[in-house]
């Protein structure tokens, strides 16, 4: 009887933790893709850094957390690209990074959410990102207001809408 106890000890306790999805994000593989809204206009920026810790099936306690540099800011426009990063808009030489630093994680199987805060020009705002997990990536979308970061690329503070997507390759450990 005692032999039986154990293995199912081992079964039930002990083996499941071994399986946990702890996953690494693949940095070089990660993309942030934004959309202006009103303008139409769309862009990327690269050289993700992921400080986070994710675990799959532990999702209350993972970490998601990483920032990009805004010099990486590309519309496919030269011009509106210098033009977006200086003084007057996101202010690179200042504020070379944009962070996230997530706050709570709820939901669990392959759609969840993901709040925390935005740093964007040293100004921290609170976000969600809706999540999903697709197959070998997560992905994540939220909506932003670029005026309350003290970016007006219009006057009519409605008219400045950003559409974020976040997409996080990964490997399994």
């Amino acid at each position: 009887m005692s032999r039986l106890f154990v293995a199912y000890f081992m079964l039930f306790c002990v083996l499941p933790s071994l399986y946990a999805q702890s996953i690494s994000i693949i940095e070089s593989e990660a993309e942030i893709q934004f959309l202006f809204v009103d303008d139409d206009v769309d862009g990327s920026l690269s050289n993700f850094n992921f400080n986070g810790a994710i675990n799959l099936d532990d999702l209350a306690n993972s970490d998601f957390s990483g920032s990009v540099a805004m010099e990486t800011l590309d519309t496919d426009n030269w011009f509106r690209d210098r033009h977006l990063r200086s003084k007057k808009y996101f202010n690179n030489k200042a504020y070379p990074l944009l962070s996230f630093k997530s706050t709570s994680v709820s939901g669990a199987g392959s759609e969840f959410l993901v709040r925390g805060n935005l740093t964007i020009k040293g100004i921290s705002r609170p976000v969600t990102f809706n999540f999903r997990k697709l197959p070998g990536k997560l992905q994540g979308t939220a909506q932003i207001n670029t005026s309350q970061f003290d970016i007006l690329i219009h006057d009519e503070i409605s008219r400045n809408m950003v559409e974020v997507t976040i997409t996080l390759p990964y490997t399994t450990q």
